[in-house]
């Protein structure tokens, strides 16, 4: 049988995952975004913004903040 606390770490560690794989992919997608800006001839630099940005989410805490452009 597994420990509700253990299951639940488990969970955090899974979303902890996950939430750091999201935040690769997004930095990806905004590169994606500035290369394409640069090859449809504008400079890409100037208009280019985070698509969002996410605070860690503090052991225990279970609220993230997110900030949309």
């Amino acid at each position: 049988m597994t420990n509700i606390y253990d299951a639940i770490k488990d969970r955090e560690n899974q979303i902890a995952i996950f939430q750091s794989q999201l935040s690769g992919l997004q930095a990806e997608i905004e590169a994606l975004r500035v290369a394409s800006r640069i090859l449809e001839g504008g400079s890409g630099i100037e208009t280019a913004r985070p698509v969002a940005v996410q605070t860690p989410v503090a052991a225990g805490d279970g609220k993230s903040k997110r900030f949309w452009p």
